[in-house]
């Protein structure tokens, strides 16, 4: 699948020329209504798309609508912390802080409050804590597991699995130590591995289109909530989080010749020279046209 991110949209409270930023789903489905959004021109929802300011670049802002949503989801929605400008005392753990959602998942506790522990490769831990984090630790690291209960006092009540791979995920559940925990996921995880005392939320941002879907093999059903959900937290990204700073996209590099360029963005990510970014195409320059329209890609990598 892929997700390409709108950036110009003339409908609802919407004027010509404002600029808006959301995601779309990437593929082709006719069933379920599905466009695609390989296309200079995309259509979405204008309750699905928010403000963003002029002193922000496009190719910067097309990083946030679908990691931030997948956050989001998982903080507010699922584990039902408020939403910012309200602040909570709490400890919070984002396993691999460095992919784009744990970038945006760091922030986001951090709006409200939170004491925020995150793992990373070393070289990623002065920047993750320029976004908020306030402890980092190597994932690498045999004793990360201790030094996370040590740096949140034995009291870990909240995690959210940026990676969701079954070792990574095995050690997030040995961090949280409170009776009543919750962690967020992002891929499947064997059920029965996952400790009594903690609740596991699998994020799909899928959901915050509030239609039913098939994707990856499983059907959908639909989550009218979610929806209501990503257009309240939208409205907070246009009000709050941009203009306040408290959310930061990715950093991001941008590969020359559109579509064309995206065979060069996949062999830096096997070659493992993509790390704590996104790469970004501008559909307008595949064959050479000359105009203004951002895609992104996504990469994972600690």
């Amino acid at each position: 699948m892929f997700l390409s991110c709108l950036l110009f949209f003339f409908l609802g409270n919407y004027k010509k020329d404002e600029r808006v930023a959301g995601c779309v789903h990437g593929g082709l489905d006719h069933e379920f209504g599905i466009r695609g959004a390989f296309s200079e021109y995309v259509v979405q929802e204008a309750s699905l798309v928010f403000r963003y300011p002029s002193a922000m670049s496009p190719e910067a802002v097309v990083t946030l609508p679908l990691v931030s949503i997948t956050a989001a989801l998982g903080i507010f929605h699922e584990m039902g912390l408020p939403l910012p400008p309200a602040k909570i005392e709490a400890n919070f753990l984002v396993w691999s802080g460095s992919t784009s959602v744990g970038q945006c998942a760091i922030q986001l506790a951090k709006s409200i409050g939170c004491f925020v522990i995150t793992t990373a490769s070393p070289a990623r831990h002065d920047y993750l804590k320029g976004l908020g984090a306030d402890v980092c630790f190597d994932y690498k690291d045999p004793y990360v597991v201790s030094k996370i209960k040590q740096a949140a006092n034995d009291n870990l009540a909240y995690a959210f699995d940026c990676i969701s791979e079954k070792e990574a995920t095995r050690q997030v559940c040995a961090a949280l130590t409170a009776s009543n925990s919750q962690l967020c996921t992002v891929l499947p995880f064997i059920a029965s591995e996952i400790p009594p005392h903690i609740k596991e939320h699998r994020v799909l941002m899928y959901t915050m289109f509030g239609n039913e879907r098939n994707l990856f093999g499983q059907h959908y059903k639909a989550k009218p909530e979610d929806k209501k959900f990503a257009e309240k937290f939208y409205k907070l990204v246009s009000y709050v989080l941009l203009p306040e700073g408290l959310l930061k996209p990715n950093r991001v590099t941008k590969i020359p010749g559109g579509l064309n360029g995206v065979e060069e963005g996949f062999k830096r990510m096997m070659e493992n020279k993509v790390v704590a970014e996104k790469l970004v195409y501008t559909i307008a320059e595949t064959n050479g046209r000359n105009d203004c329209r951002w895609i992104c890609c996504r990469k994972t990598c600690s």
